[in-house]
């Protein structure tokens, strides 16, 4: 990559620029203005008086890449296996004891930190993460990567409703993120078996976020909980909370009980989505929701992922999130991305979408990310191809494992550098 600057605008080129909102421009050039894009075009057409020094050869600049669905707090070293024969209800108990025995603040924020290192260091410039506290907002902050972040909450039970605990939590949130512009707060209920309609309904109301992020459509046993089946929810309560809960009445599915109670009337993010419907899928197409696809998780934990092909014409977004460091190896997404490309089949040039602008979409925030659109924030990403993949598409060789980031850029600031000259 070469820089110049001319009055307020900084000049990037690269051999690539990939706005994907537009085709490939070989040979290009990105104009900042502070935190803004200024404009993308072709290095030929440069103002001569910018005096922007020649791209290098196998450089590539794309919108920074958006993580839809992650826990940063659960950074930890190395992942808890699920076995081949024990259920799924059984590792969340693993993670629970995991999560308690190193549950400090000072631990919390230490894996926090690590994660979003990682995160920076793979191309992200923005997650969507879900906290029991205010320790990755100060991580956010500290690294100055964007994020929304989601305080999750629990209350199985539907009477009687008690979540004086919660709000104080998520003012807590709120004070840590007051002075932190690229953070956006909002609300978790961990799930509908987890959390009970009354409970979401009451704290929804009580808190008024911005958005709702929540794990929806899972497992089985999720479904049969719901509509009042035997279930290993039951177990998953007993042993956390000391007895089991049910359902005020049966519900068709996690999406029905949602819409049936006005629960998707504003901006929510789904993570997982695997054990969906016909109809439910039709249902949220007239919602304003968008789908965290975490495949390399689901795959681990479940055996399988939300089927493609029975998305594909919903209109509904979908994109990419590597879920935590307890079910993935890695906060790499990319690894995602190629995991998803392998399974659904789709081309680089959808592969690199859902990694930007789809996500983008699914967090509701399109309007000023994952493309390289004059206006939206200078979000975006520097590359380094080897000579390996210099003769294949653009695309392919953003995705190749063998293409580092090099710099890191996050609403007009440096965040990340791999070498000295950016």
């Amino acid at each position: 990559m070469s820089t110049s600057q001319l009055s307020r605008l900084q000049y990037h080129s690269a051999q690539w620029v990939i706005p994907i909102d537009g085709p490939p421009i070989e040979w290009g050039f990105l104009a900042i203005e502070g935190p803004q894009i200024h404009a993308v075009g072709q290095y030929a057409d440069c103002p001569p008086s910018a005096k922007c020094p020649a791209p290098s050869p196998g450089s590539i600049i794309t919108p920074g890449l958006i993580n839809t669905h992650i826990h940063l707090e659960q950074s930890f070293s190395q992942t808890i296996p699920k076995g081949p024969q024990q259920s799924f209800v059984d590792w969340l108990l693993a993670v629970i004891e995991s999560n308690r025995s190193r549950s400090s603040a000072t631990d919390k924020l230490e894996r926090c930190r690590l994660g979003i290192q990682e995160c920076l260091h793979s191309g992200v410039t923005c997650v969507n993460d879900i906290a029991s506290g205010p320790e990755s907002i100060q991580a956010l902050q500290e690294a100055g990567l964007r994020a929304l972040v989601a305080l999750e909450v629990f209350h199985p039970g539907h009477q009687p409703i008690q979540i004086a605990h919660w709000l104080e939590a998520y003012q807590k949130l709120q004070q840590a993120s007051a002075l932190a512009p690229l953070i956006t707060l909002g609300l978790s209920p961990h799930s509908l078996y987890n959390v009970s309609i009354a409970a979401w309904k009451a704290l929804q109301q009580a808190l008024q976020p911005a958005f709702i992020h929540t794990h929806l459509a899972e497992f089985e046993a999720e479904l049969n909980y719901l509509a009042q089946k035997p279930s290993a929810i039951d177990h998953l309560h007993q042993q956390v909370l000391g007895q089991a809960f049910t359902v005020a009445k049966p519900l068709p599915s996690p999406v029905q009980g949602l819409l049936e109670n006005h629960l998707l009337n504003q901006p929510t993010i789904l993570a997982h989505a695997i054990y969906t419907r016909p109809a439910d899928r039709k249902a949220l197409s007239q919602s304003p929701v968008g789908i965290a696809h975490c495949p390399r998780s689901n795959l681990a934990l479940h055996g399988k992922t939300l089927c493609w092909a029975d998305w594909e014409n919903s209109h509904i977004p979908i994109g990419l999130g590597t879920d935590g460091r307890l079910s993935t190896p890695t906060l790499d997404l990319r690894e995602e991305a190629r995991v998803a490309q392998s399974l659904h089949g789709w081309s680089d040039a959808r592969t690199l979408s859902a990694l930007t602008l789809d996500g983008a979409k699914v967090l509701g925030q399109a309007h000023q990310l994952g493309s390289l659109t004059p206006g939206k924030r200078a979000d975006w990403v520097l590359w380094q191809a080897d000579s390996s993949t210099s003769h294949a598409a653009p695309e392919k060789q953003v995705l190749a494992p063998t293409t580092p980031a090099q710099a890191v850029m996050i609403d007009g600031q440096w965040r990340y550098k791999r070498e000295s000259q950016c």
